[in-house]
């Protein structure tokens, strides 16, 4: 098999990304955003956002409060991007964490979808 099979190439970049973990930093943004949306119907249903920084970009707009979140979570993706083959403290790669944030986001999204349940 070529290594062509399993990587991609940027225009410019000699650098090599697996389509794989493409693919799980672009689920990690989608489920970011769908956060996102559940955090604004949860807040206008009388809930509250918990991280201070949100809070304040909510207080601006809704729209705001998503362009951050977005921004925020694209710089965090394409450090992953480029770092994802550099071990953490000598354990797994940031390849294998991504993971774990998936999990994670997968976790608080079905969380949300309760609270939506609990808060009429």
């Amino acid at each position: 098999m070529r290594k062509s099979d399993h990587y991609y190439f940027l225009e410019t970049e000699p650098t090599l990304f697996r389509p794989k973990y493409v693919l799980y930093l672009f689920l990690l943004l989608l489920l970011c955003l769908l956060d996102g949306t559940m955090t604004i119907i949860l807040i206008e249903r009388g809930a509250w956002e918990a991280n201070p920084i949100m809070r304040n970009a909510l207080a601006v707009s809704r729209e705001f409060f998503l362009l951050v979140k977005y921004v925020i979570t694209s710089f965090g993706l394409l450090f992953l991007l480029l770092h994802g083959e550099k071990k953490v403290f000598g354990l797994c790669t940031l390849e294998e964490i991504t993971g774990l944030f998936i999990i994670f986001y997968e976790g608080l999204v079905v969380y949300e979808i309760a609270m939506l349940s609990l808060i009429p």
